[in-house]
């Protein structure tokens, strides 16, 4: 980046000290804060000196008449990119993660969701996780379940624990016996399928075998494929959503609704991360970088999760612009970590 040769070592440092005062108290930062912080040996006036090229160059604003300067989307951009710190994060914390993501689960969407409440309990700040998108889906076991003479619950369980289960209401009168023997034929014909395996003859063979009405059977099957369609959907695990409520950037109400309910979309999130970073990098959106007008004064930072390289999901964290950027890298790098050991023991090697 062409930035990179626009500042000295002496503004650099500077900079990095404006931006973790800032990060840290939410106040302008002044060159007497500076100058008694960095015991450079310079002056007041020397460091303003500084401070107005810094200003000119874009890295840091003036907020109304106040003394101080903050960061700008520059100044932060520059500063995750040369001049960031990870903050190794407290054994206590790594023991915690730990704990909570090797407990017995045994389902994905189980682990996911935990995921998501791990990653804003650590950061602070609002977390996300995308469903993972396996290559290959599995059906485990189908199972119909007889709630009455006109209508059925449909269990869907696939490989890695995946379960969609759907009402189905029917006009058949379809008595108990008829659904325990038409419930074990769909899973004698579903079980050990991938999805792509599954042929049209399957359907055909369940009313020749079966005699079971065409309408019940049309319905039923209608009803598998809407769930083996969700299985392969993506889901989005949102957390913390509310944190930014803990800042005092947001403490204007309106538009602190206006965020929230934006992120409620599940297309919005979605969206956020269509471009995911390849392999184990990180990506970051910092305020302006936003397509979105609401998002302006957010960061969002995402990552992919997957074992062996290969890209299964993404997940990260969506916190104002003044985000401790040192502490969620530094998470999110370790979560990942963690998860992706904990997909392989879900899952295995051949669903990845």
């Amino acid at each position: 980046m062409v930035w990179e040769k626009e500042l000295n070592e002496r503004k650099r440092t500077i900079l990095k000290s404006i931006i973790d005062d800032y990060i840290k108290y939410a106040q302008p930062v002044g060159s007497r804060t500076i100058a008694r912080k960095l015991e450079l040996g310079l002056g007041s006036a020397t460091i303003r000196n500084e401070m107005a090229d810094l200003e000119e160059l874009g890295y840091i604003t003036q907020p109304y008449t106040s003394a101080g300067r903050i960061p700008s989307d520059k100044g932060y951009r520059f500063y995750v990119e040369h001049l960031m710190q990870l903050h190794s994060l407290a054994y206590e914390e790594m023991e915690k993660i730990q704990a909570a993501m090797s407990e017995q689960i045994e389902e994905i969407n189980e682990l996911i969701k935990k995921v998501s409440i791990i990653i804003s309990n650590i950061t602070g700040y609002t977390s996300f996780v995308l469903s993972p998108q396996l290559k290959k889906v599995t059906i485990k076991t189908i199972r119909l379940i007889y709630v009455d003479e006109k209508m059925l619950l449909l269990v869907v369980v696939a490989n890695g624990g995946i379960v969609k289960d759907k009402i189905v209401k029917h006009q058949s009168n379809l008595d108990e016996d008829t659904v325990h023997r038409l419930s074990n034929f769909l899973n004698k014909v579903f079980s050990g399928k991938t999805v792509v395996e599954l042929s049209e003859q399957n359907f055909l063979d369940i009313q020749l075998n079966l005699k079971v009405p065409k309408e019940a059977v049309k319905i039923i099957l209608e009803a598998i494929e809407d769930c083996i369609r969700k299985i392969d959907t993506i889901d989005v695990y949102l957390d913390g959503v509310t944190n930014i409520l803990n800042f005092p950037e947001f403490s204007d109400l309106l538009k602190a609704r206006e965020i929230l309910e934006l992120l409620k979309e599940e297309e919005v999130v979605i969206n956020l991360v269509k471009n995911p970073p390849p392999g184990s990098n990180l990506d970051y959106k910092i305020g302006s970088e936003n397509e979105l007008n609401e998002l302006k004064e957010l960061s969002v930072i995402t990552t992919v999760y997957g074992s062996d390289g290969k890209n299964l999901g993404t997940f990260g964290v969506i916190g104002p612009t003044r985000m401790a950027y040192g502490k969620v890298v530094s998470s999110i790098k370790y979560i990942r970590e963690v998860l992706n050991k904990e997909l392989l023991k879900i899952l295995g090697d051949d669903s990845l």
